[in-house]
């Protein structure tokens, strides 16, 4: 699924001209399953070293994981409501955590990908669904 996710994205950002290499993404939940703090086998731990590895700039947000460490991407989190100050090209909503403002991320983000269909019901023309 992570490498699904990676083409997607990438197709995205492909259509508003913008290549994965250099582009500012930011993760929305990295734990494994909403309002928990696991993080054994989440997807979205896969999803950023394989962003990290061709290129992105990585941020995330995650009320229950303060620190993200794989392989040679180690960042800390950042509060999601100052994530938009980040100048992000793309979003990626990919653990669904009940503590997220949605509408906010649909607002702040030039472009969301919606990995858990977190913003069922919404048809603003930047949200890309799996």
């Amino acid at each position: 699924m992570p490498r699904y996710v990676l083409k997607r994205v990438s197709d995205a950002l492909n259509t508003v001209g913008k290549p994965l290499k250099g582009s500012r993404i930011h993760l929305f939940g990295v734990a494994y399953k909403a309002d928990v703090n696991d993080v054994r086998e989440s997807p979205a731990i896969d999803l950023a070293q394989l962003l990290h590895e061709r290129g992105a700039v990585l941020s995330y947000s995650d009320p229950y994981v303060p620190q993200l460490s794989v392989g040679s991407l180690q960042i800390d989190a950042t509060d999601s409501r100052n994530a938009f100050g980040l100048g992000l090209d793309c979003t990626i909503i990919t653990t669904p955590h009940s503590a997220f403002d949605y509408d906010a991320i649909v607002k702040g983000s030039p472009l969301v990908v919606d990995t858990r269909n977190a913003l069922k019901g919404r048809s603003e023309p930047h949200i890309v669904r799996l």
